[in-house]
């Protein structure tokens, strides 16, 4: 089973994924059963690296959306980028993110 698939499992199961970087949290624990107990442990470092690189991505186009919209405020755009920023500190991006690629194919 993909991380992803396994991600998916966890999701539609109605628990929730956290890292800091290192550490995988899974809540609430009462919800895992000896399978997914199972993948957790086999997938625990591509689950970490999926949610660092979901949440680089998320920062990024959040990002290209205050950039975008016209109607944005400059201090909307100072408080996506400041708590962007801040995310970004706590789990910082794999070095094989799709979006950092595909930025530097087209340039």
């Amino acid at each position: 089973m993909p991380a992803f698939v396994l991600y998916l499992a966890l999701h539609h199961a109605g628990l929730t994924l956290e890292t800091d970087g290192h550490m995988l949290t899974v809540t609430p624990s009462d919800l895992l059963n000896n399978e997914l107990r199972v993948g957790i442990r086999q997938y625990k470092p591509a689950l970490i690296e999926l949610l660092q690189s979901a949440h680089h991505t998320t920062g990024r186009l959040l990002d290209w959306i205050v950039d975008l919209d016209p109607h944005t405020t400059a201090a909307t755009a100072i408080r996506f980028r400041t708590a962007s920023l801040a995310l970004d500190q706590q789990a910082p991006a794999p070095a094989n993110n799709l979006l950092d690629k595909a930025g530097e194919e087209q340039e």
